[in-house]
């Protein structure tokens, strides 16, 4: 589970400077072709974001029900 975690935190980091990268693009690029591309990009890095949250969300629930299991029958 902590492998799992652990590659949902790289992919939330990597996420979070694909979205600071295409904003400082946006910010300083005059052409709309450029923008369209960036503005294609932070949605993609938006989904991937959720989709590591959803890694962890699931991972705890898998732990929680893991342990919950073992107090069960200690």
């Amino acid at each position: 589970m902590i492998g799992a975690i652990t590659t949902a935190l790289s992919g939330l980091t990597s996420a979070s400077k694909q979205i600071e990268d295409s904003a400082a693009n946006i910010a300083s690029s005059p052409s709309q072709e450029q923008i369209i591309e960036d503005i294609v990009d932070i949605k993609l890095a938006e989904t991937a974001y959720k989709a590591n949250l959803e890694t962890i969300k699931v991972a705890n629930e898998l732990t929680e029900e893991l342990l919950s299991t073992f107090d069960e029958t200690v």
